[in-house]
């Protein structure tokens, strides 16, 4: 039985939503780390090729979900990690890319997972994913492949060669289809019961 359309885009804007306030929240804290510098104005990185990569590479992965919804929600929280950039719009020292780390990523499982439903396994791979096809994008344009992956235990920038793309948009489609296998797995055990 499949869900109404109007439900899958209910759900995949929700999600969406809360997915932008935790990174804009998420980078906030960026203000009290030691390597704190002055944000550059991030009006330049609204532009077609940024949110449209990002978009691709996530709705990529996301394709193996086999399921619209959970693809569609990979490839928009890909695009909606940069909502980090916000905090420069206050004109304030922070740590840059906050949201470009692991600590973020487990954040945003959790939170998401339990608004959204514990055992939608799905949703928390699909930031995990969006999280690794997003610093994917970035590391494939060009755009300075330097995140604080480790933050906040570790606040300074490592840095990615450009042609480690390839490394985070296949742990991406990684993430992706074990949930997929073992929610497909978990659904057959049901039906047959």
């Amino acid at each position: 039985m499949h869900r109404p359309l109007k439900m899958d885009a209910q759900f995949i804007i929700k999600a969406s939503l809360v997915f932008c306030a935790l990174s804009a929240a998420f980078s906030f804290g960026g203000m009290f780390m030691p390597e704190r510098v002055p944000l550059a104005n991030p009006a330049g990185g609204l532009n077609l090729h940024e949110i449209g990569g990002h978009l691709i590479w996530g709705l990529l992965p996301g394709a193996l979900f086999l399921s619209a919804r959970y693809a569609v929600a990979t490839g928009f929280f890909a695009v909606l990690i940069d909502s980090d950039h916000m905090i420069a719009l206050f004109r304030l020292d922070a740590l840059p890319r906050m949201s470009h780390s692991i600590a973020f990523a487990a954040i945003s499982i959790v939170v998401l997972m339990l608004i959204f439903g514990r055992k939608d396994y799905r949703l928390g791979a699909a930031a995990l994913a969006a999280v690794l096809a997003h610093l994917s994008f970035d590391t494939f344009a060009g755009n300075d492949g330097k995140f604080p992956l480790l933050v906040p235990f570790y606040g300074h920038a490592i840095s990615f060669p450009n042609a480690d793309w390839i490394f985070f948009e296949a742990a991406a489609a990684a993430v992706i289809l074990a949930v997929t296998i073992m929610v497909r797995r978990q659904s057959r055990k049901l039906l047959a019961v």
